[in-house]
């Protein structure tokens, strides 16, 4: 029975709706619940949709707004975070990755159009995945996260050769001499980069002035698919076009609002695409040539990590980091899809071919998060930099008795740290973020670079004679995660801990803060505090009502918090025996502690 397009559209998102909400439970990225559920709904899964040209039609504009994304975040402000070093190692990633796998498919017989897409493809790593990761385990400050975070913007910057790449290949079996092909699209790109760079501002502060948001929103559309078009036109795919508007608008005023404008056209489109590649997974090649796309797999995976990990030592890596760099970008990438779908349009790579390739990609990228951990640990193991950092820790905190252990250095561990240091109590800040350990340091605050999520840190920090333990973390799950190990070791401790909002109240207690605060709770009341002055309210009676409001709010979080949890802990402080509890320290206590 054939399907309307909008019926097809609704089996698609439906798919989507249940798959993504399974991905993220199997703590999967995204991009691999877009892929399961459109092989679900295509051809080769429950055969819901076989006709996949109407959506492959919608699909490619998802990776066109794809490509004006990734130029869009193309600007000299981001790019300024890549230093030397690191761009040079996301270029030579590139090169000598592509040199590798390209002399690897030659000798195994493919042809040189095929072998320069693939070795392309498979040479990207999927920037979506790695930075969340980054993101969650607040490791892109660090020397890695910042490294990893220049290899991927070394490949944004090539994906625009990289399309070109592709289209040169696709016409090297036709009478178009590659060399013309390529000569064409670099003189159709620098036609569009003039355009943009006098015509495309211009027509941004016109639209502005006109103080119209859905102008400005269609404004942008047409920006993108007129690029697109233009390229199309020369030859080249859209997405070059629409990566070309991307870096041209990037430098530009507008930038963050049309970020925010295309972001939702992007995110649907986009999930149609991933949908569509889903779709395209042949369940029949993949059975009967499953040895085939592991061996692929492993090839993939062994290759780039043994390439990585050579290169990031040539960057003076350490062993173990440069082993986690190659381990954590080993994987193919989203781009891959993209790369492989365009290359089989213009026939540079034969159908059949393109759905071993699919599999291998999406195994590879849905492996990411396991090797980044993976690696993660190899790297602790080799080299226990945060046991290193202990020992200065547990040696300038000897002596402390009745202090206060502050777990995070952001805006609110500072403030704190600076209010108990005019007070003249002794306290400690620790924090895993480099960057906010040296500010600190930089205010003259003793910061301390540890995990505030480790039962030797809190030794360190000698914990079992500290009074109150105050948890000011950005990240609500590892604020949850330090609560718990504090009140688990040290049940004597006072724990206050910084809440995202008031339903992260209920969550916290429940792990053992004696309070949880809610960040924007006094910044509101501050904030309404200037608000009604300015609007000519009397002095006493706005203290009246804040007064009242921080009353009411201050029930509606008593009554959200359990006790039960926290009078036990309070039992069992009033019950711990003179020596203390919690860990044992590795030295013996001082006859005057």
């Amino acid at each position: 029975m054939h399907h309307g397009v909008l019926f097809e559209l609704f089996l698609i998102l439906t798919a989507a709706v249940i798959a993504v909400p399974l991905a993220h439970r199997l703590r999967a990225n995204s991009i691999i619940g877009f892929l399961i559920g459109g092989f679900c709904i295509g051809p080769f899964g429950f055969g819901l949709i076989n006709e996949r040209q109407d959506i492959a039609t919608v699909a490619e504009l998802g990776v066109v707004f794809l490509l004006f994304m990734i130029g869009l975040e193309l600007s000299r402000e981001r790019l300024r975070v890549i230093g030397g070093r690191f761009a040079v190692l996301g270029l030579f990633q590139i090169g000598v990755s592509m040199a590798v796998l390209f002399a690897g498919l030659a000798v195994l017989g493919f042809s040189v159009p095929s072998a320069v897409v693939i070795a392309g493809a498979l040479a990207l790593s999927s920037t979506a995945i790695i930075l969340k990761q980054l993101s969650d385990d607040r490791q892109l400050h660090t020397k890695f996260g910042r490294a990893a975070l220049a290899i991927l913007l070394i490949q944004d910057v090539a994906v625009g050769p990289f399309l070109i790449m592709v289209q040169a290949a696709g016409d090297a079996g036709t009478e178009t001499s590659p060399w013309v092909s390529i000569l064409t699209g670099i003189g159709a790109v620098c036609v569009l980069l003039l355009v943009g760079r006098y015509l495309l501002p211009r027509l941004f502060r016109y639209i502005a002035l006109l103080k119209n948001p859905e102008l400005f929103a269609i404004g942008t559309l047409f920006v993108v698919l007129a690029a697109s078009t233009l390229t199309e036109v020369a030859g080249l795919s859209m997405a070059l076009g629409a990566f070309i508007a991307g870096v041209m608008l990037a430098e530009t005023e507008f930038r963050h609002q049309i970020e925010a404008d295309i972001t939702p056209f992007r995110g649907v489109f986009l999930s149609l695409f991933f949908m569509s590649v889903g779709m395209s997974v042949n369940a029949d090649i993949v059975f009967t040539q499953f040895g085939t796309i592991v061996i692929w797999l492993i090839a993939l995976i062994g290759t780039k990590t043994a390439l990585l990990f050579v290169l990031a030592l040539m960057a003076r890596f350490e062993k173990g980091s440069a082993l986690r760099v190659g381990m954590s970008l080993a994987a193919g990438g989203e781009f891959a899809f993209v790369m492989l779908a365009l290359a089989a349009q213009n026939g540079a790579i034969a159908p059949d071919l393109v759905a071993v390739m699919i599999p291998v990609v999406a195994l590879s990228m849905a492996l990411t998060p396991t090797l980044m951990t993976v690696g993660q640990r190899i790297e602790e193991k080799l080299h226990p930099k945060e046991d290193d950092q202990l020992g200065p820790i547990e040696t300038e905190t000897e002596g402390f008795q009745q202090h206060v252990l502050v777990i995070g250095c952001g805006r609110v561990g500072r403030v704190l740290a600076r209010l108990l240091k005019t007070r003249n109590i002794p306290y400690v800040v620790i924090d895993s973020d480099a960057l906010q350990v040296s500010r600190g340091r930089a205010e003259g605050l003793p910061v301390y670079f540890a995990d505030g999520s480790r039962p030797e840190t809190f030794r360190a920090a000698h914990t079992d004679e500290a009074k109150i333990a105050v948890v000011a973390l950005g990240n609500p799950h590892a604020t949850e995660k330090a609560v718990a190990l504090l009140r688990h070791y040290y049940p004597h401790l006072k724990i206050f801990a910084r809440a995202q909002d008031i339903t992260h109240i209920g969550p916290l207690s429940r792990s053992g803060a004696d309070a949880a605060i809610p960040e924007v709770l006094e910044t509101g009341l501050r904030l309404s505090d200037h608000v009604l002055a300015a609007c000519d309210v009397p002095q006493e009676e706005i203290d009246a009502e804040i007064a009242k409001f921080r009353r009411a709010d201050m029930l509606l979080m008593n009554e959200l918090a359990p006790r039960t949890q926290r009078r036990k802990a309070e039992a069992a402080g009033s019950a711990k025996p003179a020596s203390g509890s919690g860990p044992k320290t590795p030295k013996a206590k001082k006859d005057g502690k």
